[in-house]
């Protein structure tokens, strides 16, 4: 009976597995409110004609919402909601979707495939249950086939064969697209080449900033037609302004009265004789030490703010103190043991932290405040309430459709409903990270191309870089002609004013020191034998002229002891970019209609 019910608390995490856990979650923007379309009742979405329906969203959005609870201990805000939304519809989506292509293409799973898999094959889900594991961990095989005897557990079984029946022909889909994927010698000699082959060169740059200054400054005909050859560059998108009130989630006076009054209650219990460990686990909120409770370890002077470490180091051994305040809340200390180590003192030390957090009661009274807010500047101007609620109204500097928004961040949400809506409309009330905001529509900047004023100065200076440029190329293809045919690096450089730079031994992929990421630069290095001097190579500052000083050769032995480990990697990324690349296509050439706006 006891196997039976873990079996059977085993069967809700395993019902509660995306069959298509192997697609990485795609995250798409989304937002709420917006005018009403001609929605089918009751579908939140259509996927080629085939509907998903709000109830299965939200039981879906529910589960997800509980199972964030479960793992974090609090409740989704902000932007997690944002996160959350769109990682089930996304799944949603990826559903229908992909049933599609396999009843398209045929992969539906038979009940002999079923039986092997569950006989011989049995998902990692069950492999990992410590039900069918050994005392070191290992998956038992004997255990575990002799549970699927157990004729008690038909009911399990059934949940696990339900489960196999929708992610059997997932893999195969998967396992189709992946077996295209071709890995040859020649690919993991470059992976070993780009992983372990080493340059190291001298260089002189042609700056174009050496040559800006000598630059002609473009004459008002050139400005004109770099201007009309490249108007499609300064097309403008639509942007947009709002007035907006952001209530904070802030604590009030009398939510730190009350934590202080908690921490009290907290210290008198603990100096009463409860256990401080406990009531560690219990009441602090410093995630890394409650676990602990409450432990620090040794620590040093230095090592801790200024309040806490001059009220630890003060007490005595085995004394509580408290409260103590400092910026990260407040802090009851209990000071297990002292001692001086390399002749400074230490102190072992628990704590209780309770921080400074809004209550449920204030965060209530904001969302009224906001509510109330929302409703009056509908039949108003935010502006004008605002100011008669004695709040602050501020206006946002205009940004772009799925941009940051200024002073308010990353809130896909809120900038869909910025966008979807009309000159003057007023939100309905957005939680976001820091609070509760109520927005209105202030302004619409339609897309255009910007005035020749307006980027005047720009294509100045582009024209004057492209001239300094091509000054620096001149300069530097006469360097090379002069050292290619006799004359040093070292003699160039100095004809010209400049110094012979050294680098570091560097990789064929990444960053050059002193050099920077110039792939060019890279390119060029390894391209040379050991004495050679390069042609002038183009980087983003100028022009190089560099000599090969070294170069490590390929060790024929370690890659052939590497070979088949590179093979493998780059299949497994192959085969991941795949995919991705195959459900990315197939979602584009779908017909997806969203009407969540409609209803969330």
């Amino acid at each position: 009976m006891g196997m039976m019910n873990k079996l059977r608390e085993g069967t809700k995490t395993i019902l509660m597995i995306l069959v298509f856990a192997f697609i990485a979650t795609i995250v798409v923007d989304w937002g709420m409110g917006g005018l009403k379309r001609d929605t089918p009742q009751g579908v939140i979405a259509s996927v080629n004609g085939n509907e998903i329906h709000y109830e299965e969203f939200t039981q879906r959005y529910q589960n997800e919402l509980a199972q964030h609870r479960e793992q974090s201990g609090s409740d989704p805000e902000g932007y997690q909601l944002q996160q959350i939304e769109n990682q089930v519809f996304e799944s949603l989506v990826q559903q229908r979707l992909l049933s599609a292509v396999v009843k398209k293409v045929h992969l539906d799973a038979s009940d002999d495939e079923i039986l092997e898999e569950i006989y011989n094959n049995p998902p990692q889900e069950l492999r990992q249950n410590r039900v069918f594991q050994d005392s070191t961990g290992a998956f038992d095989m004997k255990s575990y086939q002799a549970a699927l005897d157990n004729p008690g557990a038909g009911q399990f079984w059934t949940a696990v064969e339900d489960y196999l029946r929708s992610s059997l022909p997932m893999r195969k889909l998967d396992n189709l697209i992946r077996a295209s994927a071709v890995v040859t010698e020649d690919d993991a000699r470059q992976e070993y080449m780009k992983r372990n082959l080493k340059a190291k060169a001298e260089y002189v740059l042609f700056s174009a900033d050496q040559y800006a200054a000598g630059a002609a400054a473009p004459s008002e005909n050139e400005i004109k037609k770099y201007y009309d050859e490249n108007k499609k560059d300064y097309k403008q998108a639509e942007q947009r302004i709002i007035d907006y009130v952001l209530l904070e989630f802030k604590a009030t006076k009398a939510d730190s009265e009350a934590i202080l009054s908690q921490a009290a209650d907290i210290m008198t219990e603990a100096k009463s004789g409860s256990d401080f460990a406990n009531l560690a686990q219990i009441y602090s909120q410093d995630a890394g030490s409650a676990k602990n409770g409450g432990d620090l370890g040794w620590f040093g002077k230095g090592q801790m703010v200024k309040p806490f470490e001059e009220a630890a180091f003060a007490a005595a051994k085995g004394e509580i103190v408290g409260p103590v305040k400092s910026q990260f809340g407040v802090h009851i200390i209990k000071v297990e043991d002292k001692r001086i180590e390399n002749k400074e003192p230490q102190v072992l030390a628990k704590h209780i932290l309770l921080k400074y957090e809004i209550s449920p009661k204030t965060r209530e009274n904001l969302r009224e405040e906001a509510a109330y807010l929302a409703e009056a500047a509908k039949e108003s101007n935010l502006a004008a309430i605002a100011k008669a609620e004695n709040l602050v109204c501020k206006k946002s500097q205009p940004f772009f459709s799925g941009a940051f928004i200024p002073e308010v961040g990353m809130e896909s949400r809120v900038n869909n409903f910025v966008f979807r809506s009309k000159k003057g409309t007023v939100s309905d009330v957005f939680q976001i990270e820091r609070g509760y905001l109520v927005l209105q529509v202030l302004d619409i900047l339609p897309e255009h191309v910007k005035s020749l004023a307006e980027v005047k100065e720009q294509i100045v200076n582009k024209l004057k870089h492209e001239k300094a440029m091509a000054a620096a190329k001149e300069k530097c293809q006469a360097a090379y002609s002069r050292a290619a045919s006799a004359a040093s690096l070292a003699a160039v450089a100095a004809e010209n004013g400049l110094t012979v730079q050294i680098t570091d031994s560097f990789p064929m992929t990444g960053y050059v020191p002193n050099v920077g990421r110039e792939p060019a630069f890279v390119g060029a290095a390894f391209a040379l034998n050991p004495g050679q001097v390069s042609k002038p190579v183009e980087g983003s500052r100028g022009y190089f002229l560099l000599r090969l000083l070294e170069k490590s050769s390929f060790n024929e032995q370690e890659f052939a002891s590497q070979k088949e480990n590179l093979k493998t990697q780059i299949l497994n990324r192959r085969q991941q970019s795949m995919f991705g690349q195959w459900y990315a296509a197939l979602k584009e050439k779908s017909k997806i209609k969203d009407f969540r706006k409609d209803y969330l």
